[in-house]
């Protein structure tokens, strides 16, 4: 018999196969080479990804989201209010009654007449009817115009500054009123504040000049009379240099407040009170005011009324207005 494993013979005493008694032999590993990649040189190199590139950009400006305060709330609540609102419509009202007052000016004879009626009677020899109403009709006739269109211009941009102030702060969804209005108020008030500081200067100017004119004349019998008319003249100069002091004063402290509020109103912070020197002198402008539109009705014509009463009236909200700003700071806990 065969081994059916090797083919050998097999032993005759039935012992197994010499095949069988063998060690096994360990398989033979196969080593394969590795592939080595074909490199291209001078060819571009194949599925690559370059870096991303990061350029310099410019930085980016966001406006800055100022946090809403108290302090907001408090300002729209005032110039919200119906006294604000009843301020911006007379205003609105006041502006047209000198519109009208300007388009129809009073007779220049019919003013002499009322002048030369309360003049005294020595005086009335000095100044003579016709100059005065020549001067009176030159005057009206070159200023009619350039008077209407100046008040379009300044009064329309007040009336626009109380009525942008007021919408803004009365639209629910805005946080915070707008200042455009206030800025308006500001350039207005800066302009009259140098208008009023040159008259004071011009003023004392004059007076001086006037002065020593009269001082360095003879006028014989009627010395007396021009003595008389230099310590009035000389008073009149007095007192208005001190109506333009408190002025100047008055337009100083009103620049001071609107950027107060101005400046609440962007930041938040809590407002300086208003100041009552400036609702002293509204009150007192009112009662002058008051007084007055009689002596315009007479010299003027009663068409000078409405505007006269419209001013009146404007004065005392001035000082209302002033009064109550003070009293919602201090009640909302902000007065310092």
């Amino acid at each position: 018999m065969y081994c059916t494993n090797c083919g050998r013979k097999l032993p005759e005493d039935g012992s197994p196969c010499v095949c069988r008694r063998q060690p096994a032999q360990p398989e033979q590993q196969t080593y394969t080479q590795p592939v080595q990649p074909q490199q291209n040189y001078g060819a571009p190199a194949q599925n690559f990804q370059a870096p991303p590139q990061y350029y310099a950009q410019p930085p980016v400006q966001y406006p800055v989201q100022r946090p809403i305060t108290p302090v907001h709330g408090v300002l729209k609540s005032f110039f919200a209010s119906p006294l604000f609102l009843i301020t911006a419509i007379l205003f609105s009202v006041n502006l047209l009654f000198q519109i009208i007052a300007s388009l129809f000016p009073q007779d220049p004879a019919y003013i002499v007449n009322q002048i030369y009626s309360n003049l005294p009677y020595e005086m009335q020899f000095i100044i003579s009817p016709g100059d005065l109403y020549s001067a009176l009709s030159d005057a009206q006739s070159g200023t009619t115009v350039g008077t209407v269109i100046g008040m379009l211009i300044t009064g329309g941009l007040m009336a626009a500054a109380y009525w942008i102030t007021y919408i803004s702060a009365k639209n629910p969804s805005v946080p915070a009123a707008k200042t455009a209005g206030l800025t308006i108020m500001k350039v207005f008030s800066i302009i009259n504040l140098v208008v009023m500081s040159f008259a004071e200067v011009l003023c004392v100017v004059l007076a001086v000049i006037f002065g020593v004119a009269l001082a360095g004349n003879d006028y014989g019998y009627m010395d007396e009379m021009m003595s008389v008319i230099f310590v009035f003249l000389i008073a009149a100069c007095i007192i208005g240099f001190v109506v333009l002091i408190f002025e100047i004063i008055y337009e100083a402290k009103v620049i001071k407040m609107l950027n107060s509020a101005k400046n609440a109103m962007l930041t938040g912070m809590i407002p300086n009170k208003a100041s009552m020197f400036v609702a002293v002198i509204c009150f007192i402008s009112a009662a002058v005011s008051f007084f007055s539109v009689f002596g315009d009705a007479v010299l003027y014509g009663w068409i000078r009324v409405p505007l006269g009463l419209t001013s009146v009236a404007l004065n005392v909200l001035y000082g209302l207005l002033v009064l109550q700003f003070n009293k919602m700071l201090k009640n909302a806990g902000m007065a310092r």
